[in-house]
């Protein structure tokens, strides 16, 4: 039931973002808000739950990604700045990331210490394979700045370039990893 619950409030939330009520969940549900409260106490650790649920969804990813020997690096370091959630599926609302940082800024806390432990891992595979010249030398400072400084989570840049956040994500990780020449045919 506890797995139920988490992929239904998942839902609320890539549809409504944060601001679901757990009377629309237990509604959708078709349980009361009793029963809801069984499981989790409030919403907040409902909402910490989903997140800490994508956020291992995406290390899952990563770990096989690192340990997939047959990606090269350029590869494995388009995969890695794709990498997202795919447990609850795609997400729909645009403000989500906002309203997270808003409404819930000790999670959002813990979304942004996930990502700076991301970036912090492609950095070292990166360093890696620069002293092992798998890839050319490169400023690897202006490269964590870049990532850092794509604001993919901006609802307002999403919705102007009618992109998802997978969309962007892809984008950014072919411009970083494949650059702006032709691609060799």
């Amino acid at each position: 039931m506890r797995n139920r619950i988490l992929m239904a409030a998942a839902d609320e939330m890539k549809t409504r973002g944060v601001k679901f009520t757990m009377s629309d969940l237990a509604r959708r549900l078709s349980l009361s808000k009793t029963s809801l409260y069984e499981h989790f106490a409030s919403k907040n650790e409902l909402v910490h739950n989903i997140l800490t649920t994508a956020i291992q969804d995406v290390k899952t990813q990563e770990k096989e990604i690192y340990n997939k020997s047959g990606l090269s690096i350029a590869e494995k370091i388009h995969a890695l700045l794709k990498a997202e959630p795919k447990i609850f599926g795609s997400i729909n609302s645009h403000s989500l990331y906002d309203d997270l940082r808003h409404y819930y800024p000790e999670e959002w806390q813990l979304v942004s210490e996930f990502r700076q432990e991301q970036l912090n891992h492609l950095t070292s595979l990166i360093v890696q394979s620069i002293e092992n010249n798998a890839i050319r030398p490169i400023n690897v400072s202006v490269l964590r700045q870049i990532v850092t400084s794509a604001d993919l989570f901006n609802y307002r840049f999403l919705e102007e370039s009618n992109m998802t956040h997978a969309d962007a994500l892809s984008a950014m990780a072919d411009i970083i990893v494949f650059g702006l020449l032709p691609s060799k045919r």
